[in-house]
């Protein structure tokens, strides 16, 4: 077999210049602290003062001149690394073990293994070396993530620059309109697989639902588009989860509609509370009833038209003094009229 390479003048030229560079490193580093230093002497600032305004100790001033001396000298400093270095406790005899017994138990962690280690064939490993060399074969492709763990967030991708991130503000702030709740949640009734996508405005409580086969973004546009019509106020905000449901056409939609959307930050439901008791309060008094007899999403969606309407028409709300959310909307109407 033939090996070729470069000429070896090649390589000498490399290792000076490397070497080189390095060097200017080093003069940069080394010389900001030394002229740090000087620029204060020669204006008069008294020494005991100057380690406070720059951040560095006299100790440290010499040390980098001493250090730019020997570099002009081309001597590079020496190296910081230990003398003595720890090295792995453990063998192929100790790898070949965690590896057995995780591929057994693809459970398991750190603390189990280093228990049955010591219990079953008398090894005393602790689990910090077990866990090194269960990090050690993930890096070798032996193993994989165990199906228990932790993992990662998936980052989510509202791409369209429109979305902005939730931020704090006071209730008694907001207007009738004014970040506006949507959530979906998935029902399955009379053996139908429904998504049940909900609005839910603060001021009035006011509610607006639907049903979709599949939570798409394009159900989710859709069924903004229907809010649109249907809501007796004008939509100032939304406020969203960060559902994929409410990413692509339904960004595009919102970016469209010139209307703000908000999304809120992972494992928040409670800053979506309104609509995420009003889902619960339409699986307790709508799809857990036992009248309800519709076998497909035309007829679900018929029977949750009237169920919205008598939400908003006929049931009292105690926060609202037992109106309902169009008495409340229309007696604000009144007011604002007068």
């Amino acid at each position: 077999m033939q090996i070729k390479g470069l000429h070896k003048n090649i390589y000498t030229l490399y290792a000076y210049a490397r070497k080189q560079e390095c060097l200017e490193a080093y003069r940069k580093k080394y010389a900001d602290i030394v002229t740090s230093w000087e620029l204060l002497k020669a204006a008069g600032t008294q020494a005991d003062a100057i380690p406070r305004i720059v951040g560095y100790s006299r100790a440290t001033y010499y040390r980098a001149k001493k250090v730019l001396n020997d570099l002009a000298k081309g001597i590079l400093p020496p190296s910081k690394r230990p003398k003595n270095v720890n090295t792995s406790r453990w063998g192929q005899s100790e790898k070949q073990l965690v590896l057995r017994i995780r591929r057994e138990n693809p459970s398991y962690g750190k603390a189990k293994i280093a228990r049955i280690v010591k219990r079953d064939f008398d090894k005393l490993l602790s689990e910090s070396t077990v866990g090194r060399i269960l990090t050690h074969l993930k890096e070798k492709k032996l193993l994989t993530h165990s199906p228990s763990a932790v993992r990662t967030r998936r980052k989510r991708n509202f791409t369209n620059g429109h979305a902005k991130a939730w931020h704090y503000k006071e209730y008694s702030q907001m207007r009738l309109g004014e970040r506006l709740q949507i959530d979906h949640m998935t029902v399955t009734k009379n053996g139908v697989g429904i998504k049940h996508f909900q609005a839910w405005e603060r001021q009035s409580k006011f509610v607006h639902a639907q049903v979709y086969s599949h939570a798409k973004s394009r159900s989710a546009r859709r069924f903004l588009e229907e809010l649109l019509e249907k809501a007796p106020f004008k939509i100032l905000s939304i406020q969203v989860d960060g559902g994929s449901e409410f990413m692509g056409e339904f960004e595009q939609a919102c970016a469209e509609l010139n209307l703000e959307l908000i999304v809120l930050p992972p494992a928040r439901p409670t800053y979506n509370g309104g609509v995420e008791r009003t889902n619960r309060t339409f699986r307790e008094e709508f799809y857990n009833t036992s009248s309800l007899m519709a076998d497909s999403i035309g007829a679900f969606r018929n029977e949750l038209r009237d169920a919205v309407k008598k939400y908003n028409e006929y049931r009292p709300h105690f926060s609202l003094e037992g109106l309902t959310p169009m008495e409340y909307i229309h007696n604000l109407n009144l007011e604002a009229a007068a």
